[in-house]
């Protein structure tokens, strides 16, 4: 039976281990995405070879399908002078005072409210109250769009990410975070504030500027590309190290293995276990195998960041590994995710704000926080006591 990675839940090690038997017998499967034919690619090699092809799997094609009609047009999808222009409009708002401010203090202010409103109890869902709100917050301040609204800013953000299988949900959820965001946009042109917003609104390259749409664009992806997929990688982290209390307990007495033990859960537990790509519009072969044209090829990141070929004990969670440039979680190639930095910056100030102020935290049920899904790939629920 063939396995649907945009609909079978894989709770556990249960992906792993279907992916360990698909790689073992050929790096180059077939699979289902979303009920259509695919090809799944599970091992190292392979992959980290498929990601530099952009001939036989441009990346731009997938995104176009699978995320473009809610999302809008961004750099997942321009070409050439487009996607230069692009981002020579977009990134200097990354630039900014405001992101500077946020990555100095602004992290860990975060993380420590989220604490400080679990004041008086002893118990609580660490996925509701911490991990999918954390990275929902440093994304609304850096843009200078009003807080507390992160429930629904997360909601929005899973929404687009799931149109493959909800097409009509998604669009609900571009139209909502559109009426929320365009009065923004608009205040922000006629009083510019030193936020991420403004730096947007204001930005010129060869007297090109951005239209409201493409400002609309660039948020939302922020929301289903960066703040998705940080929330799950701290939820996944935080699962990793409650679920087998020792590892906790080294981290509290060795903080110095902190940043290995966040390496280290990108590779064990990639927040993003399968990325979707489309082939080229003619037949290609790949590694002696055909493919028909636009035919779903799922990048087995999970897989490949588990392959014995490569790491001794793929299975093991070791603090002492040393991945070095092995690691695939971030895609290497030419169209390298160019959040890693921030994300990996979140995860490590959130993790010390945890272990600071909640030494003593641990899981209540390791069961239900299993990372479940096969795309974006977290936690449901963090069911813990201190």
């Amino acid at each position: 039976m063939l396995h649907d990675f945009a609909v079978d839940v894989f709770e556990g090690e249960r992906l792993h281990r279907e992916l360990s038997a698909m790689r073992e017998r050929n790096p180059v499967s077939r699979a289902l995405f979303a009920g259509q034919p695919a090809m799944l690619i599970t091992g190292h090699q392979a992959l980290a070879e498929a990601f530099r092809d952009n001939d036989c799997f441009p990346p731009a094609d997938a995104y176009r399908i699978t995320i473009e009609p809610v999302q809008g047009v961004t750099f997942q999808t321009m070409e050439d002078e487009q996607h230069r222009l692009y981002r020579r409009l977009a990134t200097p708002a990354f630039r900014s005072s405001a992101v500077d401010a946020m990555e100095q203090e602004g992290l860990a202010r975060i993380a420590h409210e989220l604490v400080d409103r679990l004041a008086g109890t002893r118990q609580a869902d660490l996925a509701a109250s911490f991990t999918h709100r954390v990275a929902f917050l440093v994304i609304s301040r850096m843009l200078g769009i009003p807080g507390h609204r992160e429930d629904v800013f997360r909601d929005w953000a899973v929404g687009f990410l799931e149109y493959p299988r909800d097409p009509e949900h998604s669009r609900r959820c571009a139209a909502q975070i559109t009426d929320y965001l365009l009065p923004i946009i608009a205040e922000r042109r006629r009083e510019p504030r030193d936020d991420v917003v403004s730096a947007l609104v204001m930005a010129d390259a060869d007297g090109h500027r951005l239209t409201d749409e493409e400002i609309l664009a660039h948020i939302r992806l922020l929301f289903s590309a960066g703040a998705s997929t940080t929330t799950d990688a701290l939820g996944n982290l935080l699962y990793a190290l409650l679920s087998d209390h020792e590892r906790w307990e080294r981290l509290l007495a060795e903080p110095s293995l902190r940043s290995n033990a966040i390496e280290e859960l990108l590779r064990w537990e990639s927040p993003v276990a399968v990325l979707p790509r489309l082939s080229a519009s003619r037949p290609v072969e790949f590694l002696g195998v055909g493919i028909a044209p636009a035919t779903f090829c799922l990048f087995a990141i999970a897989a490949a960041n588990r392959d014995p070929a490569v790491f001794e004990h793929p299975d093991r969670f070791e603090l002492e590994r040393d991945s070095g440039k092995k690691l695939l979680s971030f895609g290497p190639g030419p169209r390298l995710c160019p959040g890693m930095h921030l994300a990996r910056r979140q995860l490590a100030v959130a993790l010390d704000v945890l272990m600071d102020r909640l030494p003593e935290l641990h899981l209540r049920d390791v069961d239900a926080a299993q990372p479940r899904g096969a795309i974006l790939r977290g936690p449901a629920r963090l069911p813990v006591a201190w």
